[in-house]
């Protein structure tokens, strides 16, 4: 959900735009049976009061499921509002969703402004269209996840001016994309005038193809013919590009002539990219292990650069020491034979949410192979507490232990890890939905887990 302040004439109202991805909803093949999702939207003052929604449902029919959406417009008074949202699955009512965005409404009647910033994944002319992803004569797509992946190579935005004819000269609008952090790409810059009318539909599609990934910021401001600054708006986006990515490292990394990773042998880049794993984002993984696979070293060097910059500044050449510091520790005391010990799933774990405040080992129980069980009493990755993680080596070579489950959001949760764990006992296997193993004097697991 995305929520969007506009100005009428004489009022304000908000787009609620909705986005459901076709494969999260339940959808039968070879039926006739519609998929979708039935919704309600609440939209409530500051005081708790409802003052608009309704029920609505977004229906098709066929698989696979496509993504589905819609939008529906508010005309509100100025205030501070809360927008929710409860959809469920119509094929399964107990697959379920809840959201809320908090948004202030202002209205200006005279002043010159912006509305907000409408990303989009397509515009199209289309002045005869009725559905509700019409509006100023354009049809308006919007973008799932303020994510621009790899086939959306025009950055597509919609936003309007208000009372441009109020003020001196030709206005126009600056958009500014850069990065939220760091200083790499440098920031792209383009202007458009803008109509001098009371309400004008301002349009930006903008070639972002060579755009490497990362999470940006894009800036519209209103100037006036004199450069003055009217008002300024900004949203944060995402660009996944992984081919962009690898020939501006392979280009950029030339212009790289100090700095601490050209002090990094060459021979231990690859090392420093996989100590790294652990903790750089989903978006980079993909960037790295194209570099592992075929990068220059002047590409790899940069990656380094860009990623430690990035996350410390100029105390980046620091922050990188006392990493691998703690990774090569981790290598020596988790290394198997199959790879580097931060490659093993307890030093993945050890190095992506740092050490755990307790751990159990146990290595002698008759119907189980060696096994560890860690715990986190705090855990900042998910705002969680009291996190656990159990590691079993069913292979039982040397510093085999595979992780087996865990409480952690976004981690492996496996609801039978009881019974995979003691599957040995053969005088018990347990049936084929079964989660738990009977009681038994030399069976500890649970217990400890749940210590």
């Amino acid at each position: 959900m995305e929520v969007y302040r506009f100005n009428a004439m004489t009022s304000a109202y908000i787009e609620v735009s909705i986005y459901v991805v076709g494969s999260s909803l339940q959808c039968t093949a070879g039926t006739d049976t519609e998929y979708g999702v039935e919704y309600v939207v609440l939209v409530k003052y500051e005081t708790g009061e409802v003052v608009a929604g309704n029920k609505y449902k977004l229906s098709r029919e066929g698989c696979p499921a496509r993504d589905i959406f819609d939008i529906k417009r508010y005309t509100l008074q100025e205030g501070k509002y809360t927008v929710e949202i409860e959809a469920s699955d119509l094929g399964d009512t107990s697959s379920h969703v809840s959201v809320s965005q908090e948004v202030e409404v202002i209205f200006g009647k005279s002043n010159a402004s912006v509305s907000d910033i409408q990303l989009l994944a397509a515009i199209r002319n289309q002045p005869e269209g009725t559905s509700p992803l019409h509006k100023s004569g354009l049809y308006l797509e919007p973008l799932a996840f303020r994510l621009y992946y790899p086939a959306l190579t025009l950055l597509s935005v919609y936003l309007e001016t208000y009372h441009t004819d109020q003020i001196d000269g030709q206005a126009y609008l600056q958009y500014t994309i850069k990065p939220i952090t760091g200083d790499i790409p440098p920031p792209i810059i383009t202007y458009k005038k803008v109509k001098k009318e009371p309400i004008a539909a301002n349009i930006l599609q903008l070639d972002i193809s060579s755009l490497i990934t990362g999470t940006y910021l894009l800036e519209a401001s209103l100037f006036d013919g004199n450069k003055q600054l009217k008002e300024t708006k900004q949203v944060a986006f995402t660009r996944l590009n992984p081919t962009g990515d690898s020939i501006f490292m392979e280009t950029a990394a030339l212009q790289l002539e100090s700095g601490f990773v050209n002090d990094i042998p060459e021979d231990s880049l690859d090392y420093d990219l996989k100590a790294i794993a652990p903790i750089v984002s989903s978006l980079d993984i993909e960037v790295m292990n194209a570099l592992l696979k075929k990068g220059n070293a002047k590409a790899k060097r940069y990656f380094l650069h860009k990623y430690w910059t990035s996350l410390a500044g100029k105390h980046a050449e620091v922050a990188f020491g006392s990493y691998m510091q703690v990774a090569k520790l981790v290598d020596e005391m988790y290394r198997s034979g199959f790879g580097y010990g931060f490659e093993t799933d307890r030093g993945h774990v050890f190095l992506k949410y740092g050490k755990p405040n307790d751990i159990i080992t146990v290595e002698d129980e008759p119907s189980a192979p060696p096994y560890e069980i860690w715990f986190y009493n705090t855990f900042p990755a998910t705002h969680q507490t009291n996190v656990r993680f159990l590691f079993y080596n069913p292979s039982l070579i040397k510093n085999g232990h595979e992780l087996l489950h865990s409480t952690a959001i976004g981690e492996v949760n496996n609801a039978r890890w009881e019974t995979e764990l003691y599957r040995d006992a053969t005088q018990e296997t347990p049936g084929v939905n079964e989660k738990v193993m009977g009681d038994n004097v030399h069976r500890n697991a649970r217990t400890y887990f749940q210590y």
